[in-house]
């Protein structure tokens, strides 16, 4: 987490970039990294695996810890339900606890699970470091450790003590943001609204979104994150993105909830040309909000089978099967837009 800096402003490559461009604002001018633009997706989530194995169901007694990160997000409590689901199948008894987005109260679940005596645990890591204490007494127990989100940034290895990782594709959601955006506004002007609390994934996100946002050749204008993460906390960070940017094109969020508030505040300023980006939902709603126009692209993921894979690999990890496990996996989804809205299936 100490590495990964929250972005708060332009980088060298923005500044460079704005630099070249001279201040030419004619018709023929191109964005700075236009001859940059990829033309497939070569980031470092290109060769993981896109799934766990799936085991076969022993009869083995069993009981699973599941330490949720914040089951009010409606993606995650979709994620939980795909757990539960395939838990029950299995019949295999799964103790959820939610930290709320605290590591403190994240770290006291765990040693509470190890003292259940829980058989393996699954793991949304609030701050992955933090539980390093508590990963090494469940390494001790010789009791496995799942989680998702653990290692955001997949060209690094993946931290001691998890014995398996399932990654949301945060790298390929902020390549196809990028994408749309550019295909959509080429050399358009983009913000990103962050998250204050010290979530890790989020945090990748945001400076992945940054990074493939001006290989598109997009202009990255500045970042500005919600102090919580309700709406209560989006509506006055979409605001102040606004206010120190009029002349945005896009605003890029990081779930339903965050594209919903950003597509009011945006209709309510009189900027309804600001086009909202999103990744990691696809909810009804949000579906609704694509096919009016409030809401240009979501990347929806797969979050029930996330959560089934999750329970699939501590399964797996418990009664033997199928390893090693594959250090990292990542499920991918889909960009949803005008074009397709019709066809998909809300997240929900």
């Amino acid at each position: 987490m100490d590495t990964r800096l929250l972005l708060t402003g332009l980088t060298l490559t923005s500044v460079l970039a704005l630099a070249g461009c001279g201040g030419d604002t004619s018709a023929d001018a191109k964005p700075a990294a236009a001859a940059d633009r990829p033309t497939a997706y070569d980031g470092p989530a290109k060769d993981l695996p896109e799934n766990f194995p799936v085991p076969k169901d022993t009869g083995e007694d069993m009981t699973i810890g599941y330490l949720q990160i914040y089951g009010a997000l409606p993606t995650l409590a979709v994620q939980q339900r795909g757990a539960e689901a395939r838990a029950e199948e299995l019949g295999v008894e799964l103790i959820v606890k939610d930290a709320e987005l605290n590591p403190q109260k994240q770290v006291s679940q765990f040693d509470e699970l190890l003292a259940e005596g829980v058989d393996a645990i699954v793991v949304y890591p609030v701050v992955p470091e933090s539980l390093g204490p508590a990963l090494a007494k469940a390494e001790e127990a010789g009791i496995p450790v799942i989680a998702t989100n653990a290692n955001p940034d997949v060209s690094q290895p993946l931290g001691e003590g998890y014995d398996a990782d399932l990654e949301a594709p945060i790298d390929r959601e902020a390549y196809a943001m990028a994408e749309f955006g550019a295909d959509a506004q080429p050399g358009g002007k983009f913000g990103i609204i962050g998250n204050a609390a010290p979530i890790a994934a989020l945090k990748y996100m945001a400076e992945r979104e940054q990074y493939w946002g001006e290989r598109f050749g997009l202009e990255f204008v500045g970042q500005v994150d919600a102090k919580e993460d309700t709406a209560a906390g989006y509506g006055p960070a979409v605001s102040e993105l606004i206010a120190k940017n009029p002349d945005i094109d896009q605003i890029w969020v990081y779930n339903d909830l965050v594209a919903l508030t950003a597509s009011t505040v945006v209709k309510s300023s009189g900027m309804d040309d600001v086009k909202i980006i999103s990744n990691s939902g696809a909810g009804e709603a949000v579906l609704a909000a694509i096919k009016s126009g409030d809401i240009a692209m979501s990347y929806q993921l797969p979050w029930a089978d996330q959560g089934e894979a999750l329970i699939n690999a501590a399964y797996g990890s418990v009664t033997g099967q199928h390893l090693p496990l594959p250090e990292m996996v990542s499920l991918q989804g889909i960009a949803i837009t005008a074009d397709n809205v019709d066809d998909a299936t809300p997240t929900e």
